[in-house]
């Protein structure tokens, strides 16, 4: 391999820090020309998990650059000058903020969903031996609702105040209509990690839970979900998700 000299390595490395700075600008949305490195790296990392992950990195990447910048004793000649594992090392973060993965990298599938016509016993063994606990309605291709563990415990109490508890013949649209509106998204199949976090952030802000992300192929309600995806997945976009995703 050839050896890289001063020049070259100052070189590679302020393209990946500027790189890096114009994509936390564009994660925090904010449109200053010259908005502060650690200021924007704060705000991002407080945003999204990607840079949560690597902020102590990020964080000392901007005081070498302030030291190659700023502290330069004469033309051509820094104070301090970036190891070949740090060129690397920042090159390999700058291609992972710039290329996150995907939603559906951390998204259940595949997705198990029902008709309205579906039974409720039916339901009670999927959720037996699946675990889920928020089922996709579908009714002709179009999405009528989530059901819910919730929305059967009220349908079961409603009914044993009433004596009649029976649930032979009963339908998912027996239960439906006893469900909360639940407050669900959509998200393409190209969704990133970004857009993800921006939807629960987005809910979040409008003191709205989203209840849960469904991912379809071009994020319409009218197709059936390939993945899905609730608050609870969002603690699996750590470290692990990040690491094998900067060696693809």
């Amino acid at each position: 391999m050839k050896t890289m000299t001063q020049s070259e390595k100052i070189a590679r490395f302020e393209a990946a820090f500027n790189r890096i700075h114009v994509q936390l600008k564009k994660l925090v949305k904010d449109p200053r020309e010259h908005a502060p490195y650690g200021e924007v790296l704060y705000t991002a990392r407080n945003l999204h998990n990607v840079v949560r992950t690597h902020y102590d990195l990020l964080r000392l990447f901007g005081k070498l650059r302030n030291a190659i910048v700023h502290e330069r004793i004469q033309k051509d000649f820094y104070i301090a000058e970036p190891h070949d594992e740090v060129i690397e090392e920042i090159e390999r973060i700058s291609e992972t903020l710039m290329k996150p993965p995907l939603a559906l990298s951390i998204a259940s599938q595949p997705v198990i969903t029902h008709s309205p016509e579906t039974s409720l016993m039916d339901i009670l063994k999927i959720i037996d031996t699946k675990g889920f606990s928020q089922i996709p309605i579908y009714e002709d291709n179009h999405f009528q609702g989530l059901l819910t563990e919730g929305g059967i415990a009220k349908w079961l109490s409603l009914n044993a105040v009433r004596g009649t508890i029976s649930i032979e013949d009963v339908l998912v649209k027996d239960i439906l209509p006893l469900e909360k509106k639940h407050n669900v998204k959509f998200l393409s199949r190209g969704s990133s990690i970004y857009d993800l976090e921006d939807a629960f952030e987005q809910s979040f802000e409008c003191n709205k839970k989203l209840e849960a992300i469904l991912i379809t192929e071009h994020g319409s309600r009218t197709q059936k979900p390939i993945g899905i995806v609730t608050s609870w997945d969002l603690v699996r976009i750590d470290h692990t998700t990040f690491a094998l995703a900067s060696q693809m």
